[in-house]
């Protein structure tokens, strides 16, 4: 577990998704820089959102990111 940017680099070098212990079942974030920005989906892929995520505050300094496939 790790602070959202360490984990949004790895996941770009690996191209994975992150995700929070309380989500690690049921939805991951997949970074990118398109439109779009970061896509949350269903924890199979499937249901990419429409829109970018829009973390909050909370998010931002959390540190029990996780780098998921």
């Amino acid at each position: 577990m790790v602070q959202i940017h360490e984990a949004v680099t790895e996941a770009l070098e690996s191209n994975r998704c992150i995700t929070l212990p309380e989500f690690a079942d049921i939805c991951k974030i997949k970074p990118t820089d398109r439109v779009g920005n970061c896509i949350v989906m269903s924890i199979d892929g499937s249901r990419p959102s429409k829109y970018g995520w829009q973390p909050t505050a909370k998010d931002l300094i959390r540190s029990d990111w996780e780098v998921i496939d």
